[in-house]
């Protein structure tokens, strides 16, 4: 009778992951990834502490991201890419770049210049064909 359980208890277990569209690898690893069609979908989609990408230019199509699903907000490490010909909203600023993406996924740029944009707490450069962002900046660039 206790062999049966063990697969009933796995399927109990990764169940939850998979109706809420995390991968299995996701929830292990306590992190959250996915692509977005639209800003509003990707509002609709970030279950994370990290904070809200709200840099992405409305336009934005293609938005792929990955954050971890635990820590505070100015700690938690996300990052996002999105395709969009707009520029980033006005009060993003130059800043020098202190810090460096944390997941360094197969989109995620692959040199990083030494100056980039800083849009609340996040760090954003230009990429082809749109932005790429990440968060938690280094305390020398959250003080700029």
């Amino acid at each position: 009778m206790p062999s049966r359980l063990v697969p009933a208890l796995a399927l109990a277990a990764v169940l939850p992951l998979v109706l809420t569209g995390c991968s299995v690898a996701d929830g292990l690893q306590h992190q959250t990834s996915g692509t977005a069609a639209t800003p509003a979908a990707l509002e609709q989609a970030w279950r994370t502490p990290a904070s809200q990408p709200d840099w992405v230019p409305a336009d934005s199509t293609d938005i792929r991201y990955i954050a971890a699903t635990g820590g505070s907000a100015d700690r938690s490490p996300a990052s996002v890419r999105v395709t969009t010909a707009s520029a980033l909203p006005q009060g993003c600023t130059e800043i020098d770049r202190r810090s460096l993406d944390s997941f360094g996924e197969s989109w995620a740029p692959k040199t990083f210049p030494d100056r980039v944009e800083r849009c609340g707490n996040w760090a954003v450069m230009p990429v082809d064909g749109g932005w790429f962002g990440w968060t938690p900046l280094a305390p020398a660039e959250a003080a700029e």
